[in-house]
């Protein structure tokens, strides 16, 4: 029971790594808090929680809306006052091609997606971690913020920028006892990759292979290095980006 009665928020819970962690948060013992842009999955993952003994609530909450965040995080406080633990499970690409042929609307949209929708929320969750006299923050980076990704300069850009973020809120704030971190994925079978592989099983199957340990990641492999970051086993970790992509950016 790694998150025992800690309060737990997870930020893009409707599906793929969000929804898994949350779930095996709630199997850790979280009083856990779901928010997604569809209401829907949210309450199921809230509903099967209490059913099983469970405390916790589903918010609908679009991380690029300020207003929409803002919101969310008062809905928190009223019920808990405070926050403990803070999964940003959040941001997409855009679409793939060259740099020079990148246009500047899909530049402003991934930055805004992946970037400045973390900085809202980071704003608004941190009164509540201080609230509970300290708490930790992982944001979800990406492989793509460790190297340059061709044909994806405007998602590479924004994660690596989220990394800088995440690293300046852990030197502001860890003597608040606040730790902030980032995780990076490489190749993870979300509902989205698995989609992609029956589509393209060629890609994938090279995909793996350039992995050294020769295969890609699952769901519960970010739910379990999530939740264990979370927890108090890891109180001196903070400040870092932890790939979780099976050697791919040794």
């Amino acid at each position: 029971m790694m998150l025992k009665d800690k309060v737990t928020l997870v930020v893009g819970a409707s599906t793929g790594m969000g929804r898994r962690t949350a779930i095996y948060a709630g199997e850790e013992g979280a009083k856990l808090i779901v928010a997604a842009r569809t209401l829907g999955p949210c309450q199921d993952i809230i509903d099967a929680h209490i059913a099983a003994g469970g405390e916790g609530m589903a918010l609908e909450m679009d991380g690029t809306d300020e207003a929409q965040v803002n919101a969310g995080l008062e809905a928190v406080k009223e019920r808990y006052g405070k926050l403990d633990c803070v999964f940003n499970n959040i941001g997409n690409t855009q679409g793939f091609g060259p740099f020079v042929e990148t246009p500047l609307e899909r530049w402003n949209d991934s930055i805004a997606v992946n970037l400045t929708s973390v900085f809202m929320l980071m704003k608004a969750q941190i009164p509540l971690l201080q609230a509970a006299g300290g708490g930790v923050i992982v944001n979800n980076s990406s492989t793509a913020g460790l190297q340059g990704v061709p044909s994806m300069a405007d998602y590479s850009a924004a994660k690596w920028g989220l990394i800088g973020l995440t690293y300046t809120v852990a030197k502001e704030l860890g003597p608040e006892n606040i730790r902030c971190l980032a995780i990076a994925p490489g190749i993870i079978m979300t509902e989205r990759a698995q989609e992609m592989e029956a589509n393209m099983p060629d890609l994938f199957k090279g995909l793996r292979e350039g992995i050294p340990m020769q295969k890609t990641g699952e769901m519960q492999d970010i739910a379990e290095l999530v939740c264990w970051l979370l927890s108090d086993a890891a109180k001196y970790i903070s400040g870092v980006t932890i790939p979780i992509d099976g050697g791919r950016t040794a």
